[in-house]
């Protein structure tokens, strides 16, 4: 402890420490898979357009939801580079070297804890981005494709209306925690609660 407070960590970390494998589970396997369902789809209804009601904002939102995803794997590669912990310092430099270089080595992971955590976010938010494109386009794809008195049209709306709200769930549960952030910070500004 320090005159002025406690002191910095010596070697930052996730919070939560599971934090970083989170982040390569969803550029790792999620993405990826949903990205590949993105594609599949497209084909479909490219393929089949005069099937759907709107073929065209469907593909628009499928093609948007795979381009998410393609570059939350892109984005979960980069983050990846520059999460590392002190043991992964010391199996990689000797009992010396780490002695000789420990503030430089401390320093430069505080470099790249800050880059890792700018690369998780762009991860999360190309994420919760293509969530957001894959509900949208598949509500629509689950629209009746014309008007007509079939006897699934209202389960077919009722499908597109789950999917509509999936996507809307997707941005609030996305948008939460950053507002609740901007809420808190403000109320520390002003010295309320």
């Amino acid at each position: 402890m320090t005159g002025n407070g406690p002191a910095p960590p010596r070697w930052r970390k996730p919070s939560p420490l599971g934090f970083g494998a989170a982040v390569d589970a969803v550029s790792n396997v999620a993405a990826p898979l949903l990205a590949g369902f993105a594609v599949a789809a497209i084909g479909v209804v490219a393929a089949d357009s005069d099937k759907f009601r709107w073929p065209g904002p469907v593909l628009l939102f499928l093609t948007l939801a795979a381009l998410s995803f393609v570059m939350c794997v892109q984005f979960g590669f980069h983050a990846r580079r520059h999460l590392y912990s002190y043991a992964d310092v010391t199996a990689w430099w000797t009992e010396e070297e780490v002695r000789d270089r420990h503030e430089l080595l401390r320093e430069e992971q505080h470099h790249d804890f800050a880059l890792w955590e700018g690369w998780r976010r762009r991860t999360y938010a190309a994420y919760t981005s293509g969530m957001i494109m894959l509900w949208l386009g598949v509500s629509l794809v689950l629209a009746p494709p014309a008007p007509s008195g079939a006897l699934d049209t209202p389960f077919r709306w009722a499908a597109a209306a789950v999917a509509a709200a999936a996507a809307v769930v997707e941005a609030v549960w996305s948008a939460y925690p950053w507002a609740e952030r901007r809420v808190r910070r403000r109320r520390l500004l002003r010295g309320g609660p």
